[in-house]
């Protein structure tokens, strides 16, 4: 019986594993990109703001761009989280409004399809080799 319940747990969580597995890139340097959002208005400007997260630094703005691409640099070793969100100024005669969508993160696939493969970005300072090898 305890062999069967030890089966059953493990199969629930390889599952579980399999449906929130995500991608790990190990560099200190990624580009992303994501889909271009179209103004709502001819007279709005829609620009792209850039996000990190993590345990070392927290929710962080790297970049406001106007294209729908950044390249992020990380100095700090530790795993981030990247995240996009849109930010939209409306503009009228008067007066302008600034609109925030919500940020979509680079390790959830919601709403479904928002980040077809979920990553993490992981940046680990390379060790140096060891020199002058010789014979003994």
């Amino acid at each position: 019986m305890k062999k069967l319940i030890f089966i059953i747990l493990l199969a629930l969580m390889m599952g579980l594993s399999i449906g929130y597995a995500q991608d790990r890139v190990y560099v200190n340097q990624i580009s992303v990109e994501c889909d271009p959002i179209a103004p709502i208005e001819p007279t709005d400007i829609i620009t792209y703001q850039w996000w990190t997260d993590s345990v070392m630094l927290d929710k962080v703005m790297e970049g406001e761009t106007n294209v729908p691409e950044f390249t992020f640099t990380h100095i700090i070793e530790g795993e981030y989280i990247l995240g996009v969100g849109t930010k939209r100024e409306v503009v009228f005669s008067s007066f302008s409004e600034i609109v925030y969508s919500e940020i979509n993160w680079s390790n959830i696939n919601t709403p479904e399809g928002s980040t077809p493969n979920p990553f993490v970005s992981v940046y680990i300072k390379p060790i140096q080799s060891p020199g002058n090898l010789r014979l003994q």
